[in-house]
């Protein structure tokens, strides 16, 4: 409650930093500052929790400046740990003023603070550092930076949630007991975040054994939120035209300029960085001014984007998750977010970033595109109005982080007693079970590893110990990046993270990549060629890695809004925020349903649909606990039919395909499992999946079983997992699995409720898809159009081959070339010396083929090797002389010498069949090119 005690609150804090307040506008504390300055200045450790916009960030550190000024100490006096470097160049910014008007010295460190700057700050350290957590972890065993960080007395942790589910926030935690190991005084510990869920669980992990006291503003900041499905508009089948969209998607488009017309600056969040440059390629070909951000393109362009968006350089920003925290980009009066946001949370950090200035409201506008989008945007929605958010899973003692932290302590000291080490590690929350039979197991592996040295009594580090534990200061995978190159184009689309390589990437797979389908040609070291294809069935949807995850009880309500819905229509979103129009097109697909007599899946139904060779099993239940159950039920049939089974998940289905039909009787039996097993199964059965083998290498790495900078294709990893199979690496994979992408909890809960009763399974086999089958196999909406797609492909192609320049070299005269892109060579192209038409191709070399010719028709002798390349060129000439311009198209193909082009132009017996059969020779030359080179 805002009291007049807190009112005062400012009244505390010393005059020079109240003339600061004064200076910058602030005439009275918000809640969260009243809440927070008296309880920092007596010294508590406390956890801020408060939307964004409403001065968290002075709520912290204004009484620490405080209190600071009262006694000054030399060294590093206050440590600032943000998530991202970014941040720390924005808090950098924010404190300057500060710094200047308190005569405070700050500055920041991350791993980009260069050699000569570092040297600066070990040879005088500012008062204050801004940091990250893995720069902590770089600097607490050097003997400089340790000295200064004895003198610490304060440390804020910004964005705390954003550490607390990760094992940079296990992390981090024992970081801070071993900061704490070395800092003459108990620290007092400050956290700031968003709006949690779970914000006990959140102090626990920040204070370890202190207490802390968790501090929220209460009522949260005013925010205007409201789901719209946009409607269709006279102008949409232009812009489907000219953005290569379907009509729905140009609709979402339209409206997105509409409300950059009617905005000053608009923030677009879109949840994967596929979908933030295929919206950002849309908006580029409608001459729309509008940025992109996301964390695959480079810290220069993202810079770059976040200045001039602050500028006002552009309408609309479109970004992912890296603007998600409170980087400063100026004042922001719409959040548009471009399908569901998926989590409530999420939600309610992107819809903060406008109004960001005290007393505004948060203003957002969900863009939902079917009826699943639109009735779990709705969901989200009224959860984050009730503020029901979702809880915070913390990891439970990874043993990859306590390896390297047992290594960070030896470091830190030299000859470690495993009880203190012990005593230390458990007052981490992260390990406050850790067992000493555990500990002993741990070190017992690095001592296999050759990191330690292990005695009975204690534990020491070995001199591989150093470069081992500089390489893995961050627990984030570092991921290598695939190059994805068109063969119709030859033009670069983007990027692949080796993850999604990993997981779905060999010859002949169908993907969709920039919203369009491709089938991969060929993968080498670091470049993967694909070719457009027009058949999207069948295809590889975006990697779900990416996806944000849908909660159980998310989908769960969306089953429940589906069976009111089939019952009572649009009453039942009457507290909704959205318009008529989307609350109609909410329940499309339950009414198609309806009308073909099928029933509703829903929160207490699951519908098995079996259609040729698909099972689609609706499942109200969410992304992990699908995913959970798919992977039984796939390894269940496939080891029932002795062949592989494949899955696919969403938050409502499971979608199975097997090329055996199966019967209802079999499923039944399937969904009858006992909960009971299958925790033993999917420890069985995950050891031979991609997502083990992927997740299995990087924890390795994290162990130091296997080098940071190794790669796949250096590696046998079935080898890797055989020979540490059932070690703490193995056991730390399939936890760090469980925990991330499956929930046993809520599976269990859901086959317990089948075997009640209380959901009821029934099963169809229909003669067609049902509507909401069909949602699920054709959910990519921004998918290019399949009709448009063999059109374009041919443009694309014919436009490469038109824009390649050759030469033309007279073999008759041997005194005449020229030099065009094919486009501009007439029919037939003459010598303009000799008038002959004996021309040959040259795509390179340009002079020494000439030059070599030239020799061999004055009669001058030629190697073997010379000789063979005299007849390619005549071989050349000869397809000129015969099929005139369509010869020189032909050989500008890649790859294509005058062989493979004679054969081509000899299968062609129409004018449309040349680049269809050019482009089928360029594909075979990518795949052989290997041997050839």
């Amino acid at each position: 409650m805002h009291t007049k005690r807190t009112m005062k609150s400012f009244t505390l804090l010393r005059k020079g930093i109240r003339e600061g307040l004064s200076e910058f506008g602030f005439k009275k504390p918000t809640i969260i500052q009243s809440l927070a300055i008296p309880e920092i200045l007596k010294g508590n450790n406390c956890l801020l929790i408060a939307p964004t916009g409403i001065g968290k960030t002075e709520a912290a550190i204004l009484p620490i400046f405080h209190k600071f000024l009262k006694k000054r100490e030399k060294g590093i006096n206050i440590l600032y740990i943000t998530p991202l470097r970014a941040l720390n160049r924005d808090i950098l910014e924010r404190m300057e003023w500060w710094s200047k008007k308190l005569d405070i010295k700050i500055d920041v460190r991350h791993g980009d603070t260069s050699q000569y700057h570092r040297r600066k700050q070990a040879l005088n350290p500012p008062q204050m550092l801004i940091t990250t957590p893995e720069t902590l972890q770089a600097i607490l065993p050097g003997s400089v930076m340790k000295n200064h960080l004895r003198d610490v007395r304060y440390v804020i942790i910004d964005e705390v949630h954003e550490f607390a589910e990760d094992k940079r926030g296990a992390q981090l935690s024992v970081a801070l007991e071993r900061l704490s190991e070395i800092t003459k005084k108990k620290f007092q510990r400050i956290g700031i975040s968003a709006t949690i869920g779970s914000p006990k669980i959140v102090s626990r992990f920040l204070a370890g054994k202190n207490k802390m006291k968790i501090l929220k503003a209460s009522p949260a900041k005013n925010i205007d939120i409201k789901v719209v499905k946009p409607k269709p508009v006279r102008y949409g089948r232009d812009i489907a035209a000219r953005t290569y969209s379907n009509l729905r998607a140009s609709y979402r488009i339209a409206m997105i300029i509409s409300l950059l017309r009617k905005h000053k600056s608009v923030l677009i969040f879109v949840n994967t960085r596929e979908m933030a440059e295929i919206l950002a390629s849309r908006f580029n070909i409608l001459g729309e001014n509008v940025g992109i951000h996301h964390s695959s393109i480079s810290q220069e362009a993202r810079v770059r984007a976040e200045k001039e968006f602050k500028e006002m350089k552009y309408d609309g920003l479109i970004c992912t998750s890296s603007l998600e925290l409170g980087i400063d980009i100026g004042s922001i009066d719409l959040v548009l977010q471009y399908k569901s946001p998926k989590q409530v949370t999420r939600l309610l950090q992107r819809i903060g970033r406008s109004g960001h200035k005290i007393g505004q409201t948060s203003k957002g506008i969900i863009i939902s595109t079917n009826s699943d989008d639109i009735l779990e945007s709705l969901v989200i929605t009224r959860k984050a109005l009730d503020e029901e958010l979702e809880g915070i899973i913390i990891h439970d003692k990874p043993f990859d982080v306590l390896a390297h932290q047992l290594v960070g302590l030896a470091l830190d000291k030299g000859v470690v007693n495993k009880k203190d080490a012990l005593d230390l590690i458990r007052r981490s929350a992260i390990y406050n079970n850790l067992s000493k039979e555990e500990l002993e197991e741990v070190l017992q592996l690095m001592r296999s590893l050759r990191l330690l040295w292990v005695r009975e009594e204690s534990f020491s580090k070995r001199r591989s110990a150093w470069e081992y534990y500089y390489s893995n200061l961050s627990t984030i995978p570092d991921e290598r990046r695939y190059f994805v190159k068109n063969l119709v184009s030859r033009e670069g689309l983007g990027v692949l993270d080796e993850a999604f390589v990993v997981n779905y990437i060999a010859p002949e797979n169908l993907i969709i990549f920039k919203g369009s389908p491709w089938r991969v040609v060929t993968v080498d070291e670091d470049v993967i060629e694909v070719e457009p294809i027009s058949n999207v069935t069948g295809a590889i949807p975006s990697w779900v890695g990416e996806e944000i995850a849908v909660q159980f009880n998310v989908a769960n309500e969306v089953g429940k809004l589906r069976r009111l819905g089939g019952k009572i229509g649009e009453d039942s979103l009457a507290k909704y925020p959205t318009d008529n129009y989307t609350k109609k097109l909410a329940f499309s697909q339950v009414r198609r349903h309806l009308k073909m007599g099928i029933p509703i899946p829903s929160d207490n139904r699951i519908l098995v649909e079996m259609i040729n060779d698909f099972i689609i099993i609706h499942s109200c239940f969410g992304m992990k606990v699908n995913q959970t159950l798919g992977r039984v039920l796939s390894i269940l049939l496939t080891s029932q039919l002795g062949h592989e089974v494949s899955l696919q998940t969403d938050p409502y289905r499971i979608i199975l395909q097997s090329p055996s039909l199966l019967k209802k009787k079999t499923l039944k039996e399937l969904l009858d499992i006992d909960a009971k097993g299958i925790k033993p199964l999917l420890n069985l059965s995950l050891k031979r999946s991609s997502l083990f083998r992927w997740k299995f290498v990087h924890v390795a790495k994290r162990f130091g079983a296997i080098s940071k900078n190794i790669s796949y294709n250096h590696i046998s990893i079935r080898r890797l997992i055989d020979t540490y199979d059932e070690s703490l690496i193995y056991k730390e994979t399939l936890n760090e699995i469980f925990k991330d992408k499956l929930d046993l909890k809520n599976t269990s809960k859901v086959l317990n409720s089948i075997k009640s009763g209380k959901i009821k399974v029934e099963y169809i086999r229909p003669k067609k898809l049902s509507p909401l089958a069909e949602l699920g196999l054709k959910s990519h909406g921004e998918i290019i159009l399949p009709a448009r797609a063999e059109h374009m492909i041919r443009k694309a192609l014919e436009k490469r081959l038109g824009d390649k320049r050759v030469k033309l070299f007279c073999l008759y005269c041997a005194d005449w070339s020229i030099y065009l892109k094919v486009k501009n060579f007439s029919d037939p192209t003459l010598c303009k010396k000799c008038g002959a038409r004996m021309l040959t191709v040259i795509k390179r070399k340009f002079k020494q083929h000439i030059s070599l010719f030239k020799h061999f028709k004055r009669g001058g002798k030629i190697t073997e090797e010379e000789e063979k390349e005299i007849k390619r060129m005549q071989k050349s000439a000869n397809l000129v002389l015969s099929y005139g311009k369509r010869a020189i198209i032909t050989q500008a193909g890649w790859g294509i010498g005058p062989e493979i082009a004679k054969r081509v132009l000899i299968a062609t017996n129409k004018e449309n069949e040349l680049y269809a059969n050019i482009l089928n020779a360029e594909r075979n030359y990518a795949k052989t090119k290997r041997f050839w080179d």
